[in-house]
């Protein structure tokens, strides 16, 4: 009789618990996992980053990119970014102050055929009332999904390939610390946007160039932060590549479009008169 008012107790404790104290209780899913959940229609998250490319310890090109990225059942459908690239550290608000001109940043819109630029650089390829170029090619996604990073962790076999080097694994109070290094022909098998920015596989040495990295997820096994370090022969004096991207809002409304066709001048498909996306030296 005891035993069955114990149960019985017991089962009226559990009934009354609240439902987010059973949800704390369940281990979040894995980050793989997590991510996947998200490819949804209209639904996206926030990216913002920071990429230097070092030579003699000094930044020879910083860019500096955000905006927002919309997934579909497939992953990133879409992405409409802004950003600016400048030759050294400094140099481009050097150039504002002395000339009290301002120059404005890039804005790229790309979905998986088509992509739409606009800013600095843009203007002579455009007719006079038109604000927007717009290239046709199945690249550019891919191209501008992770660009200046050279890992792109919406990628579920590239993020689980991250997940399987980390040499260091910390819990932190806002989540997980993960640490570790992949080479680049290893990123090279399981990342397609790798594949499509490099000029073909890398071999040799460059095959072997390890690509170190540091990974914060949060509670929910999220990526929160990535940091990638990796270095590129580049005759006498390698040069280093650091990128920091943070990702925020998970889970948020995105519904990404094109802008006017009124406003729009159509540049035809990639490799006519326009160049391709530049592509990375290595090899």
């Amino acid at each position: 009789m005891r035993r069955w008012a114990t149960l019985v107790a017991a089962a009226l404790v559990g009934s009354m618990l609240p439902v987010g104290t059973a949800q704390a209780a369940k281990a979040p899913p894995s980050p793989v996992t997590a991510l996947k959940r998200h490819f949804t229609e209209h639904v996206g998250l926030r990216i913002s980053d920071v990429g230097r490319v070092y030579k003699d310890g000094k930044a020879v090109v910083t860019i500096w990119r955000r905006g927002k990225v919309e997934f579909d059942a497939s992953g990133v459908y879409a992405t409409d970014t802004t950003g600016r690239t400048e030759a050294g550290r400094g140099a481009v608000k050097e150039f504002e102050n002395l000339t009290g001109q301002n120059v404005g940043s890039t804005r790229v819109i790309c979905f998986p055929n088509e992509a739409y630029l606009s800013g600095p650089g843009y203007e002579t390829w455009l007719p006079e009332g038109k604000h927007w170029l717009g290239l046709i090619g199945p690249e550019n996604i891919k191209q501008t999904a992770t660009f200046p990073q050279i890992v792109n962790v919406f990628e579920p076999a590239t993020l689980g390939t991250l997940l399987s080097h980390a040499a260091v694994k910390r819990r932190l109070a806002s989540g997980t610390y993960l640490q570790g290094a992949v080479t680049l022909r290893t990123l090279y098998k399981v990342s397609p946007s790798l594949r499509d920015r490099l000029a073909g596989p890398p071999k040799g040495k460059s095959a072997r160039i390890p690509v170190g990295f540091r990974l914060w997820l949060d509670r929910s096994n999220l990526v929160r932060r990535l940091t990638t370090t990796w270095k590129q022969p580049a005759g006498k004096t390698p040069t280093t590549t650091v990128a920091d991207t943070r990702y925020t809002s998970w889970g948020s409304d995105v519904t990404l479009t094109p802008p006017p066709p009124e406003d729009t001048a159509d540049a035809g498909r990639v490799g006519g008169d326009f160049s391709p996306p530049p592509t990375l030296p290595i090899g």
